[in-house]
């Protein structure tokens, strides 16, 4: 398994627990804070998994992947910047669509690339 391989799935999952927490706000309840940390938290090390898989290809890396990377990374600020900065209590559901958008755009770029 190629480390690109390894930051999508990263990405995946770290979307699937982004979907959990849209899922458990959409009900009327709070998700647990450690959740919304390990959000990130992962979204981080992912980002940084991806940058590493990507310098490894050097001129061999597709420009889609780091189209990708822009994307994961301008998520991940949004998401620090909009969560834990200006919304910290009360997220708009609309924000969290936005954030989810930006996620699944960057998903959508690196699945060519993983050959998976």
């Amino acid at each position: 398994m190629t480390l690109t391989q390894i930051a999508f799935l990263l990405f995946a999952a770290i979307a699937a627990g982004g979907l959990t927490m849209a899922a458990i706000i959409t009900f009327g309840k709070s998700p647990p804070a450690f959740m919304g940390v390990g959000h990130g938290l992962g979204g981080l090390a992912a980002c940084a998994t991806l940058f590493v898989a990507n310098l490894q290809g050097g001129d061999a890396t597709p420009e889609t992947a780091w189209w990708a990377l822009i994307v994961f990374t301008s998520g991940l600020a949004g998401g620090l910047l909009l969560f834990r900065v200006l919304f910290k209590g009360a997220t708009p559901l609309l924000l969290i669509a936005g954030h989810g958008s930006v996620a699944a755009l960057g998903l959508y770029l690196l699945y060519p690339v993983t050959g998976l």
